[in-house]
């Protein structure tokens, strides 16, 4: 089953994240509006999805795996569609950035559900503290 909280807050992290370095490392510039936004939600897919796959379960290993996802993703991407060739460096720049920015988000969120309490009244009555029953007075 698909995480769609994490694959959405996957997404706007990658595209806001792309959008600010598309303005500071010149391989970048070349993404528009509508290919950062397909760029994320593919990316973030994918990495929701390989998550399933590989069974990672801490927010090391998610962060790792979507640091691979997000790198290759942006650079195959604006391979194929965009007949760009992007600098390694502005990739693996921006795939730490987004990468790091998931794992802080993964672990507020995890302290978040941590800090929750349930409360369950599963207690019995106390039957030492109980009045007696004046049925059964003698």
């Amino acid at each position: 089953m698909v995480n769609w909280n994490s694959w959405l807050r996957r997404t706007v992290f990658t595209f806001l994240a792309l959008f600010f370095l598309a303005y500071l490392v010149p391989g970048l510039s070349a993404f528009t509006v509508t290919h950062l936004l397909l760029v994320s939600l593919l990316s973030a897919f994918l990495a929701t999805v390989g998550e399933n796959v590989i069974l990672a379960d801490t927010p090391a290993k998610k962060s790792v795996l979507f640091f691979a996802v997000v790198g290759l993703t942006i650079y195959f991407y604006a391979f194929v569609f965009m007949r760009e060739r992007l600098s390694l460096v502005g990739v693996v720049l921006a795939a730490v950035l987004i990468s790091v920015l998931d794992y802080f988000s993964q672990a507020q969120v995890g302290a978040d559900t941590g800090r929750g309490v349930t409360i369950e009244d599963n207690t019995e009555p106390n039957e030492d503290n109980t009045e007696p029953n004046p049925e059964h007075q003698e």
